[in-house]
């Protein structure tokens, strides 16, 4: 809060805020009085916001704001006198300040060029040239995000090549717990949410296809889509969430607590230590739980086929023996290396950016999540489309 004549004060008794409009010849004029502050902010916007321009402006009337007659005057007032100059000059009424010492004319500006409606003045262009603007800065983002991406994978198998040529290097304990943490504590979630999905996959499928009297090809279609499509890529979405963000919170733990700082320090890897058993890890362990995907997948369709078509156990089984074709699950195996390979590589890279803070942290882990079960799903579908255009 200003005072007129001592800057920075105390709250003090002073007199209530007021203001009166009048003419001084060619000049429409806003004479301010008393204090201009934040307590009083609500009476002032109530009045000022009635206050209109009583003649069309002309190029020979101006408006003025007089300011000699405030006391006390801060942010919220200056806000007000601002507001009401602007919309002034909005109309046609050129408009400057008069009375105001140094101290207020500091103030006076500083709100006006911090003002947000000056801001997006500024800043406001054609609609195209906004969403061009968005694009550039999207596909940039982008490129410079693969580009990290890339240069840490790099890092990776420089790191791993050293590993395989002095095997004393190799952690691992380290590989073995995250074998536990990654893989077979993640059995029961992935093989109750394939389960599930392979039966509605089934009930979907025969509801659609009764109206053809081909309800019997749902089998077809559950056993083809849950060994090239949805097991590898419900397991590596579960593994995502489960194991990409643990990862981003461990390594981003320490990174915060400037651990990996440390062990560069005392000539430790961070890349050998925590990085590569945790990709390792990932890359063993998810061609298995994409296994055991399909095949609760196939078992969840043999639940419901029994349910709504009465296909016993043994005709499931000849049914799925006729329609899988050895292709299908070598299309769906080799998906989960690379799959597993990118969420490695983004939970980890993550925790690598982590800053000193918690929200930092919780950004991370986000992103991790988030840029993971992206880069599969993108990683899925291209990868589908290359098998099938080559016959696999």
């Amino acid at each position: 809060m200003l005072k007129r004549d001592q800057g920075v004060m105390l709250p003090t008794q002073v007199s209530a805020p007021g203001y009166k409009v009048e003419l001084r010849g060619t000049a429409f004029c806003l004479v301010a009085t008393g204090s201009w502050t934040v307590r009083e902010a609500t009476a002032l916007d109530l009045g000022l916001k009635r206050l209109r321009v009583p003649i069309p402006p002309t190029p020979d009337f101006t408006g003025l704001v007089d300011v000699s007659g405030i006391e006390q005057l801060d942010t919220a007032g200056a806000w007000l006198l601002q507001r009401t100059v602007r919309g002034w000059e909005n109309k046609g009424l050129r408009t400057d300040y008069s009375g105001a010492t140094e101290s207020f004319e500091i103030l006076l500006d500083e709100v006006r060029l911090r003002s947000q409606e000056q801001r997006v003045a500024v800043i406001k262009g054609s609609l195209m040239s906004g969403l061009s603007q968005n694009l550039a800065n999207g596909m940039t983002s982008i490129s410079r995000e693969s580009l990290v991406i890339i240069g840490f994978l790099g890092h990776l198998m420089v790191t791993i090549m050293r590993m395989v040529s002095q095997p004393w290097r190799f952690r691992v304990t380290s590989f073995i717990h995250h074998l536990d943490h990654a893989g077979f504590r993640a059995v029961p979630i992935v093989a109750l949410i394939c389960l599930l999905i392979g039966a509605v996959v089934m009930q979907q499928g025969v509801i659609q296809l009764r109206a053809f009297g081909a309800e019997t090809f749902a089998v077809n279609m559950v056993a083809i889509l849950s060994l090239r499509e949805v097991g590898v890529l419900l397991t590596a979405i579960m593994v995502a969430g489960r194991s990409g963000s643990a990862f981003t919170a461990e390594i981003g733990s320490m990174k915060m607590r400037e651990e990996i700082d440390a062990m560069r320090t005392l000539g430790i890897d961070p890349m050998e230590t925590l990085v590569a058993p945790r990709v390792m890890a990932l890359i063993v362990v998810l061609p298995l739980l994409t296994f055991l995907g399909d095949m609760m997948c196939l078992i969840g369709g043999g639940i419901m086929a029994r349910v709504m078509l009465g296909i016993d156990t043994p005709a499931y089984l000849d049914a799925l023996h006729g329609a899988v074709e050895p292709r299908h699950f070598i299309a769906g195996m080799l998906k989960a290396p690379f799959a597993a390979l990118i969420i490695g590589l983004v939970g980890c890279l993550e925790g690598m950016k982590v800053s000193g803070s918690a929200e930092s942290l919780g950004v991370h882990v986000t992103s991790a999540v988030v840029k993971a079960i992206f880069l599969v799903i993108v990683f899925d579908a291209i990868f589908a489309m290359f098998l099938s255009a080559i016959g696999v």
